[in-house]
């Protein structure tokens, strides 16, 4: 459940409960203030009593009063003797005991058996015993609520649609920032640095306020480092051209003048400039990835550029069978150098470790997923512990424990392609086969191909 509808769900029931409490202790008050004087036809039922105590002695009102326990809505007559026991056997509720010590309103005419008026009226019996004539409002409990008038029911309704009106614009208010923050928190951890909570959460001058400014001001700060980190890294990769390119030059004067023992050492030197070369190269283009935009679009028939690849891995590798199956034919609108350096890569780290010779050694597949098209290269090596396939996708990361080289790699292609899919909408996946080796997926979304 999400923390809106917690604080929904809690504030609400909270403020029902106490409108609720409050509309019931407001009936409880004003049933112990009703006024005993103030009651529709009092005269008459005073009169009926006192005529059947007259003609009918004690049990004559004791009928009556079976036939008038309810003279009228809400209240209840009781009748009380002089020890204090009501006629029927019930209970009188304690909020009315001190009527019983009322003192008596002289002055007033009534019935001949009638002492003078008074707020507890007292009838009075042929042999002198008296009676207390008692009004009792009925009383209003929770599990009597159905029984309650309409006036109330309307009552019991507007205090909880208070209650929720209430709740729902304080609930939105407290949870409405921390989502915001989820929000904004998830696209940093995805890439997107230029992310910030923003207006109107960092102009609050609360505690969410402040805290929405040390998060845009946190996020600042990790854009700042970041491309701060990403332009060295460009920066230095160029600057390596240049010594680079002097020392090739040098080696190939050095080749021509040296003699034979010499000539081993120089090629060494000369293969290992080549690995220099070539990591600057990678170093600069995922830098370029991660700085700058798609430069140009174009619409790519996948099927044919995955085939192109898998036919010069084919003609580079004689020795490893490649299987390539393609079960679609979608296209692709992105870059095209880009891509096929993406699917390259991951063929080639296939290629470095698909293990023995065999049919099938690695394998290419071309389908339409759900979520687009999927291109999956498995091979049939040792594969990567499961701790680590998340990580493979790192700049420089290598597993050298698991995954024997054929020769040694950079650790930068992987990181190139999950640049590339993540420019162009996609993402990539690697996990174990059950049959043994690694499978890397590449999911992209896809355009429905134009009728020839």
């Amino acid at each position: 459940m999400s923390l809106f509808w917690k604080i929904f769900i809690t504030f609400g029931i909270a403020m029902t409960m106490t409108l609720v409490v409050a509309v019931f202790v407001s009936f409880q008050l004003v049933g112990q203030a009703f006024d005993q004087l103030d009651i529709e036809n009092r005269e008459e039922i005073i009169q009926e009593a006192a005529e059947a105590l007259e003609q009918g002695s004690l049990p004559g009102l004791e009928s009556w009063l079976e036939e008038h326990q309810v003279p009228g809505p809400g209240v209840m007559l009781m009748i009380i003797d002089e020890d204090g026991d009501e006629l029927l056997g019930r209970e009188l509720p304690r909020r009315y005991s001190w009527l019983l010590n009322a003192r008596p309103r002289f002055g007033q005419r009534g019935p001949p058996n009638v002492r003078p008026l008074q707020m507890t009226p007292n009838l009075v019996a042929a042999d002198g015993r008296e009676y207390r004539l008692l009004f009792v409002r009925t009383q209003i409990t929770v599990l009597g609520v159905l029984t309650w008038p309409a006036t109330q029911f309307a009552v019991l309704f507007l205090v909880v649609l208070a209650a929720l009106a209430t709740a729902l614009p304080l609930a939105r208010y407290l949870s409405s920032p921390i989502m915001r923050l989820q929000k904004t928190s998830r696209a940093l951890a995805a890439g997107a640095l230029e992310t910030r909570v923003g207006e109107p959460f960092n102009r609050r001058r609360d505690e969410v306020g402040t805290l929405a400014r040390d998060f845009d001001a946190m996020a600042e700060q990790l854009q700042e480092l970041v491309t701060a980190k990403e332009t060295l890294l460009r920066d230095v990769s160029h600057e390596f051209r240049s010594p680079l390119a002097r020392i090739r030059m040098a080696l190939a004067l050095a080749q021509r003048k040296a003699n034979e023992p010499s000539q081993a050492d120089l090629t060494r030197i000369e293969h290992e400039t080549e690995r220099l070369d070539e990591l600057v190269g990678e170093v600069m283009t995922l830098a370029r990835l991660r700085s700058q935009p798609v430069a140009k679009t174009e619409r790519i028939a996948l099927d044919e550029l995955v085939g192109e690849i898998v036919e010069n891995a084919r003609f580079e590798h004689p020795d490893t069978e490649i299987h390539y199956e393609a079960a679609a034919s979608p296209h692709l609108s992105g870059n095209r150098t880009e891509m096929t350096r993406a699917i390259e890569n991951v063929i080639r780290n296939a290629l470095n470790h698909a293990g023995e010779a065999q049919a099938n050694a690695v394998a290419v597949k071309l389908r339409a997923g759900a979520g687009g098209v999927e291109i999956s290269v498995a091979d049939r090596g040792p594969g990567v512990p499961e701790a680590e396939l998340e990580r493979i996708f790192e700049p420089f990361y290598r597993v050298d424990e698991s995954r024997d080289h054929k020769r040694s790699g950079q650790g930068i292609g992987l990181a190139i392609t999950a640049s590339v899919l993540e420019r162009h909408g996609g993402r990539v996946v690697a996990r174990n086969r059950p049959e043994g080796g690694l499978e890397v997926v590449l999911v992209l979304p896809s355009e429905t191909p134009e009728p020839d």
